[in-house]
């Protein structure tokens, strides 16, 4: 379990008035240092396999047209290859939704985690298709005006929509919301609040992308000296999921008591 019943995942006393990053991170470091244990198996099989088994699924021919190769024709995906594209990402939002169970939710068992994150899956991919919809016009519309400038446009309109949904998945584990209501109360969350989360989310993003490039590229290493290329090619995958799931098990923690902060603000 995580804690004892009625105790806050952290020690740290915060405003709760103001969203306050520092003291989120603080709350974090104390959470993650007494539950690694906890959380560590759970992102590590619920999220980490999971993307390695996607990676693994990717044929070899779209690996070089995301490289710079040409297109490619008349690729045969394997049938195993079809599942594990319909099924890891379910498995992933699972574990990530289980994941935010414990973080929130003290004196929580990791049966009644798991369970809360799989059975709230619909909501959370509800509100991510919707999102996905939403995205469609805007990007076409930039790229049709100009390629270069439509991608920087639309990174920046990314960074400015994950900023704002940012409390979604922890506020589809907290309250027993469907889509609609999980995306409206999402957004009134994180209004005012615009600035410090997209600051979050630009420093957080950039050693987590870092750790992930290297992880890939030791393990990759590893990989071609023991197995030659192909071998390079599956360790890469391993040491990429690896770092993913630690990587996210942080951001969940950290945004965990992010979003703590943004409903005690509210109330």
């Amino acid at each position: 379990m995580v804690g004892a019943k009625g105790q806050r995942p952290g020690s740290v006393k915060t405003d709760m008035k103001s969203l306050s990053i520092g003291a989120a991170w603080l709350e974090s470091s104390v959470f993650l240092k007494r539950e690694m244990g906890l959380l560590l198996p759970v992102v590590l099989l619920f999220i980490g396999v999971p993307f390695a088994l996607l990676l693994g699924a990717i044929p070899q021919e779209f690996r070089t047209m995301a490289e710079g190769g040409a297109i490619p024709q008349n690729v045969t995906v394997p049938g195993l290859s079809l599942i594990a594209f319909l099924l890891c990402p379910l498995v992933m939002i699972g574990g990530t939704l289980a994941t935010y169970a414990l973080a929130l939710q003290p004196g929580i068992s990791l049966r009644e985690a798991l369970g809360l994150g799989f059975r709230r899956i619909p909501v959370a991919l509800g509100a991510a298709v919707l999102v996905g919809l939403v995205l469609i016009v805007p990007s076409m519309a930039a790229r049709m005006a100009s390629p270069q400038g439509g991608s920087l446009v639309m990174m920046i309109f990314l960074f400015w929509l994950s900023a704002r949904l940012l409390p979604l998945n922890a506020l589809v584990v907290d309250r027993p919301v469907g889509v609609i209501a999980a995306l409206r109360e999402s957004w009134a969350l994180s209004r005012g609040m615009l600035l410090r989360l997209l600051a979050f989310l630009i420093v957080i993003s950039i050693p987590l992308m870092i750790v992930q490039t290297v992880g890939q590229i030791v393990f990759g290493l590893v990989g071609v000296a023991i197995g030659g290329q192909e071998g390079g090619r599956q360790l890469g995958d391993v040491g990429s999921a690896l770092a993913l799931a630690l990587g996210q098990m942080v951001m969940i923690v950290m945004t965990a008591n992010i979003y703590r902060q943004l409903v005690a603000g509210r109330s």
